[in-house]
């Protein structure tokens, strides 16, 4: 029978240089943010807008109220991020230094604490870890330290999801951690509509782990994350006319999902007319309900009639967002030249040649090396999934969310949407590189 060997580091010196190094590896992409530029993305300055307008005019609107009023900057963001944002500028008495300063700091902390968790459920299985394997797996993971020092939510995403699998692994299946999972859930929900589709995927876990044993009051605990949605729902139908969570699902319906299945098809320049004709005709439709319902209508009528293509290019997009070394991430972070975009050049004839192209410089020697390294786990993930020894039910509660994640990626995959899974995948690697015994 394979058993797991107690968990050992190479010495007491050996964990103390890990996370001496990891904490190091932090500042310097901390230390870049606040020394030598504060890189931003269009999604960090949407998010600063909403902050500001919470704070000044109590609205979640993401973007300036001063030029054109357009309904969708209304609900593009969820509340939570956009009010850790104004809460840190109140406490940073209107100092944009110690504002960035201090939201840096708190996202750098929650980084490692996300690791650190993962330790913790490595110990409880009496896993073996092993100090260099730990260090390289996690200096590799460059996206990690990237969203820790910018303005984006995938940090404290990440955090939710590592504890909600740290509680479902280490605590008891009891009333008080069901409902601190519910609560983990509606935070991620309130940071990124991705994980919706979790309010029913919860309810049905439980039944999963605990048919026999189900008790009524843990099967309401689980469905808060739900009456939450339906609440949101609601108070953005009093707001905009329209009963949905977040525009950003439209808005991501029509740019990236149907785009790029467009743009596939019939080049960028018969793409971009067909887009645009579906939002001048929606603008048509009167009010705004009418109008995202038009263009939900209109994007899966253009899906529909190419669907074995856009099948092909969500499945990709899985793939590209397992592999992608994170050009995008490291050309913003340290301000380099971007020149071509990659979503644009892999639907293009002559994408393999175009895409070499962007390999063929000094950056290009570290994105291949990451390229390796992030199919080497994408071989861990499948290892861990069909590794012997590892009960179900731990395989289903690890590979939930990167698989939940993976599905719902689209056509444009980015290291970005792998990025707050990255623990998880840690946790995958230890349990997999473990030394067993017969």
């Amino acid at each position: 029978m394979l058993k797991f060997e107690k968990i050992t580091y190479v010495g007491n010196m050996d964990k103390k240089r890990f996370w001496l190094i990891l904490v190091i590896f932090h500042l310097l992409f901390f230390g870049k943010q606040i020394f030598f530029g504060n890189s931003m993305l269009q999604d960090s300055r949407e998010y600063l807008y909403a902050a500001d307008n919470l704070l000044q005019h109590q609205t979640l609107y993401s973007w300036n109220l001063n030029h054109a009023f357009n309904p969708n900057w209304l609900t593009k963001r969820p509340f939570l991020y956009p009010s850790i944002l104004a809460a840190i500028k109140l406490i940073s008495f209107g100092s944009i230094p110690v504002f960035f300063t201090l939201l840096y700091l708190v996202q750098n902390l929650l980084s490692l604490f996300s690791i650190r968790l993962i330790l913790k459920i490595a110990e409880k299985h009496k896993i073996k870890l092993r100090f260099t394997q730990l260090i390289l797996f996690l200096l590799f993971s460059v996206s990690q330290v990237i969203y820790a020092n910018m303005v984006m939510s995938e940090i404290w995403l990440q955090c939710c999801m590592t504890g909600i699998v740290y509680i479902l692994i280490m605590r008891p299946n009891d009333s008080k951690h069901i409902f601190y999972i519910s609560l983990l859930l509606i935070a991620g929900m309130s940071l990124k509509p991705v994980l919706i589709f979790t309010i029913f995927c919860w309810p049905l876990y439980l039944l999963i782990r605990s048919f026999r044993h189900l008790q009524i009051k843990h099967l309401a605990l689980s469905l808060l994350p739900l009456c939450f949605y339906l609440s949101v729902c609601k108070m953005n139908e009093q707001r905009s006319g329209y009963f949905h969570y977040s525009s950003i699902s439209n808005i991501n319906l029509l740019h990236y999902n149907t785009f790029s299945l467009l743009l596939n098809k019939y080049g960028l320049q018969k793409a971009d007319s067909i887009v645009d004709n579906i939002n001048i005709e929606a603008k048509t439709q009167g009010n705004y309900k009418a109008q995202q319902e038009y263009i939900r209508k209109a994007c899966k009528k253009q899906i529909s009639q190419h669907m074995l293509l856009y099948v092909w290019l969500h499945t990709r997009g899985a793939i590209y967002c397992v592999a992608d070394p994170g050009r995008f991430d490291l050309t913003q972070f340290f301000n380099l030249p971007h020149h071509q975009n990659m979503m644009y050049e892999t639907n293009k004839e002559g994408a393999f040649k175009s895409v070499l192209q962007m390999f063929l410089n000094p950056l290009g020697i570290l994105l291949f090396c990451l390229v390796l390294f992030n199919l080497f786990r994408l071989y861990i993930m499948l290892r861990f999934t069909f590794k012997s020894g590892i009960t179900w039910l731990t395989k289903l509660t690890i590979l939930f969310f990167p698989a939940y994640i993976l599905f719902f990626t689209g056509p444009i995959g980015t290291s970005r949407f792998y990025m707050p899974f990255i623990p998880l995948v840690l946790l995958m690697f230890l349990f997999t590189m473990t030394t067993q015994k017969e």
